[in-house]
């Protein structure tokens, strides 16, 4: 049995000027969301669970930040949208806002897979220890937060923050 993590927002370049250009409506399928075809193309090929990292997704009128998981029959399985968004202000530093743009999603993701029952959070999601307590109490045997940290902040905390949620 097999997984494969992709890592967060892998098919845009990062920025709140990017996530409307790169978004794609999942819900609607393989024309209309090229990445999330080509995840669940591999998962069924190589017959892996694929926890597609995250791409940005157009819901009507909002945009989200989303990890789409895939058995190993391609099917997807579970979608994450990311709760916590990273609101960011360290003056000479780094300034970013994905609430500009971005809507918070409102729940947590837990999927049964081949690999057994796994937890979605993504990035800045791991903050957060309640959602890892959640999937703890539900049974998570993995926890999966895609992450694309940046190199102001992410240093200090990424690592830490992996080891506190085991």
């Amino acid at each position: 049995l097999s997984v494969i993590l992709f890592q967060e927002i892998w098919n845009s370049p990062y920025s709140n000027d990017s996530f409307p250009v790169y978004a794609e409506d999942i819900d609607a399928g393989h024309d209309a969301s090229p990445s999330t075809a080509m995840l669940s193309e591999v998962s069924s090929r190589l017959k892996i669970t694929v926890v597609g990292g995250s791409i940005p997704e157009r819901c009507g009128d909002k945009l989200y930040n989303t990890c789409c998981v895939f058995g190993t029959d391609g099917k997807l399985k579970a979608k994450h949208r990311k709760i916590h968004l990273f609101d960011i202000d360290i003056p000479g530093k780094i300034t970013f806002m994905e609430s500009k743009t971005l809507t918070a999603g409102e729940t947590p993701t837990i999927v049964d897979t081949d690999v057994g029952r796994i937890g979605v959070g993504i990035c800045y999601d791991i903050r957060f220890q309640e959602l890892a307590m959640i999937y703890a109490s539900r049974g998570a045997h993995l926890l999966c937060y895609p992450g694309a940290f940046n190199m102001t902040t992410g240093p200090l905390h990424w690592e830490l923050l992996q080891r506190a949620r085991c």
